[in-house]
């Protein structure tokens, strides 16, 4: 018997990770293709450490950024904001937000796609106090 851990998480960016499920070598337009990039990057980050699955693409929304959304303090006001929500599952126990947080902390992005932030360092920010652009929540965690 197998006993896999779960947890189900949301996150919220403010860095495009539109999945087109285009690339170069199916599609002439640049901004799609580049758009699955930043998608790609996001979900091999998650694969480095958790077997991530999803139901759904990420859904971009324009949404007025409060405090209580995590995001850094030089981002306020009315931005696109995408969401993706995902399950993780390991056999090894210790399924943490932190440890996802330290693996996507200055992973490069493409930026200059959807976004509505000026974006100075290319990068999925997660510790920054000032330029946080990447936020993970847990939405519940079973055991099977």
């Amino acid at each position: 018997m197998t006993i896999s851990i779960a947890m189900n998480v949301e996150v919220k960016t403010l860095v495009d990770i539109t999945e087109t499920k285009k690339n170069k070598h199916n599609c002439p337009d640049k901004l799609l293709v580049l758009q699955q990039a930043n998608f790609n990057t996001f979900f091999q980050t998650l694969s480095l450490r958790f077997n991530p699955y999803y139901d759904a693409s990420p859904v971009l929304a324009r949404k007025e950024l409060t405090e209580e959304d995590g995001f850094g303090s030089e981002y306020k006001g009315m931005h696109n904001v995408w969401t993706f929500m995902f399950r993780l599952e390991t056999a090894v126990a210790g399924l943490d937000i932190e440890a996802i947080k330290d693996d996507f902390d200055l992973v490069p992005i493409i930026k200059n796609l959807n976004e509505s932030i000026v974006i100075n360092t290319s990068a999925f920010r997660t510790k920054d106090k000032q330029s946080t652009n990447i936020v993970f929540n847990r939405v519940d965690n079973t055991t099977e």
